[in-house]
Order: structure tokens, then C-alpha cells, then sequence
């Protein structure tokens, strides 16, 4: 699986009370308690450990992978939130496939299509053969091909690419199916957040489009184990029990601040204990989550929208609009 690439390891225990947030956590610069609590390199999507040069080669791989994505998925294109997944599977795949490919372990059609960049590039420019002498555009183009392949696979086989349809229709829908889940599994906190006018979409959008990887401090080995789950389950329900797990273990801090104070914790999380895979995952799998659960949640929310619709058409019938062409927000 994926987290096998991580260095760090996981251990089931049961979730220790001290490890949740103390109350005053809020004041602590996010960044400093980031780097007193994690590695840099640890970190999901943290460049503080390239170089300049190697942040130059990243950009491009992550150019040429996404406008290959756009090409082959037409009627996704391109959409915010997929660069985080490309950049971190990049950075967690990238000493893996370099293994299998100089042990010729790589899937066919990319082996195929190494084959043919070589073939294509012999016949190049003196710079570009210059560049092939160090190796680097043949290991550039092998990254580039298995990691296109790999958001393809999730694109095509695992249904990722609901999350970017044009008006993020999924996406919203499933942060209102989180909303209701969170108003079932957590009633206090979702009082909390209506008293205050806290709408989930505003951060829970952020989290499930790139499959939580926009949070600052979240571990490297905590979203690969997330995706590990999601890819043998083949279901997104785990990301909703992340979620709650989330919230549940930030329960304590949330009830005692107001909007704006949940809103900057919930963006940064200050104490990045609670993300560890030891504890986040730990509670997030004994969070009863099931697929019909979510269903239900998921038609309730449908009729509602259906409602919505119907009371809107009604109205603008009402007042002489025609509304056969309306496009529905």
C-alpha cells in the first residue's frame, strides 16, 4: 500500500485523553509547534526539504501530469485541490517507482512509453541529449508516467474525479452529507456550530478535495494510511470518519471559542498531536460509519435539493420568468 513507503509506523492503541488539545493550545504559533512536534520531511506537503533546483523539477512534473489529466478526463479538466494529490504522491512514490523501474518492475504501458520518449529523444537537440547523459529526463519522464497513471486509476476506478466536476457538485453535496453525519455522531458541537453560523463547507470543502492533504500539519504517514483504507475499501466513507474523528478529538477546544477562533483552529490545527496516524486513525475506525448510512444521509439530501428546486421553479413561474434554461447553483 501506500503508507508502506513511509518510514514512520503505526501503533493501534487506544486513544490516550492526554493527547488531546489543552485549552490555551490556540496560542501556539501553528509553524513553531509544527516543527517542535514533526520533521519537516514528514509533513504531507512540506518543501521545506528541497532545494531550490528540486523544487524547479517538481513544478514541472506537476505541469506535465496535470495538463496530461486534463486531456484524458475532458470533462473534468483541471480543478483546484488536484495539484496537492499529484505533489504528494510525487514525493511518496518517487524512490519506489525509480526501484521498479531499474528493476524493470514497472506496469507495461509505462515501460512502453519510456521506450518511446528514449526513442523520441535520441534524435533531439545536443541539450537535450546533454540532459539525457545525467539521467534526469528519462527518470523525469518514468515519475511522470506512473504517477499520470496512478490519478488515473483513482480518476477512473476509485470515482476521485466526482470530487472535481464542473461546479463541484460532489463536493458540495458531500460536505452537506458530513454536516448531517456530524449533526447525528456529534449533536453538541453541531448546536455549537449553528449557534455560531459555522457552515462545514467552510473548511470540510477544503478537506475532502484533496483527500486532506490542505491541512498544514497534517503527517505524511497519516493521509497515506487515509488512502490506504480508501483504496481497499474502495469507498470514501473513511474520509467522513476521518472527518468526524477530527472534529471529535478537536471537540474540546472548538466548544470553547466563537467563529473566528474555530475557524483559524480548524485551518491550522496548532497542536498537530491529534493528526498522528496512532490517534486520528485509531479513533476514526471506531467511529460507526457505513456505507448505508451514508446513502440515507446522501438521499435525504437529495430530496431537499429537489425541494429546493421545485419551490424555486414555482416562484419564478409566479412572478412571469421562464425558468427552462436556468442553471440551478
Amino acid at each position: 500500500g501506500i503508507s508502506s513507503h513511509q518510514k514512520s509506523s503505526y501503533a493501534y492503541v487506544n486513544t490516550p485523553h492526554n493527547c488531546l488539545p489543552d485549552d490555551d493550545s490556540e496560542d501556539v504559533n501553528c509553524d513553531d509547534q509544527v516543527r517542535e512536534t514533526l520533521d519537516p520531511s514528514d509533513l504531507a506537503l512540506s518543501g521545506d526539504y528541497l532545494n531550490n533546483d528540486d523544487k524547479v523539477l517538481m513544478q514541472q512534473k506537476l505541469g506535465s501530469i496535470l495538463h496530461g489529466l486534463a486531456a484524458a478526463h475532458e470533462e473534468v479538466g483541471y480543478c483546484q485541490g488536484m495539484d496537492y494529490i499529484v505533489s504528494h504522491l510525487l514525493r511518496i512514490l518517487h524512490k519506489e517507482i525509480l526501484r521498479c523501474d531499474t528493476h524493470n518492475l514497472l506496469p507495461p504501458i509505462v515501460r512502453s512509453a519510456s521506450r518511446q520518449n528514449q526513442k523520441h529523444n535520441g534524435s533531439n537537440t545536443v541539450e537535450t541529449n546533454t540532459i539525457n547523459n545525467n539521467g534526469n529526463n528519462k527518470e523525469c519522464h518514468v515519475l511522470e508516467e506512473t504517477v499520470f497513471h496512478v490519478m488515473d486509476s483513482f480518476f477512473s476506478y476509485y470515482n476521485l474525479r466526482h470530487m472535481y466536476w464542473p461546479e463541484l457538485r460532489c463536493l458540495k453535496r458531500c460536505c452537506k452529507v458530513f454536516e448531517i453525519l456530524i449533526g447525528k455522531t456529534l449533536p453538541v458541537l453541531a448546536d455549537h456550530f449553528e449557534h455560531h453560523e459555522l457552515n462545514i463547507g467552510f473548511f470540510a470543502l477544503g478537506w475532502f478535495q484533496t483527500l486532506f492533504l490542505y491541512l498544514p500539519s497534517m503527517p505524511s504517514a497519516t493521509v497515506c494510511h487515509i488512502w490506504d483504507i480508501w483504496l481497499v475499501e474502495r469507498s470514501f466513507k473513511i474520509f467522513f470518519r476521518v472527518g468526524t474523528a477530527i472534529l471529535f478529538l478537536s471537540q474540546p477546544i472548538l466548544l470553547n471559542h466563537e467563529l473566528e477562533g474555530m475557524m483559524t483552529y480548524l485551518n491550522t490545527f496548532p497542536d498537530a498531536t491529534l493528526l498522528n496516524p496512532d490517534i486520528l486513525i485509531e479513533c476514526a475506525l471506531q467511529i460507526k460509519v457505513t456505507n448505508r448510512m451514508l446513502l440515507e444521509i446522501e438521499k435525504e439530501v437529495s430530496d431537499a435539493e429537489k425541494a429546493e428546486e421545485f419551490i424555486e421553479q414555482m416562484r419564478m413561474e409566479q412572478q412571469g420568468i421562464d425558468g427552462s434554461n436556468y442553471e440551478w447553483q
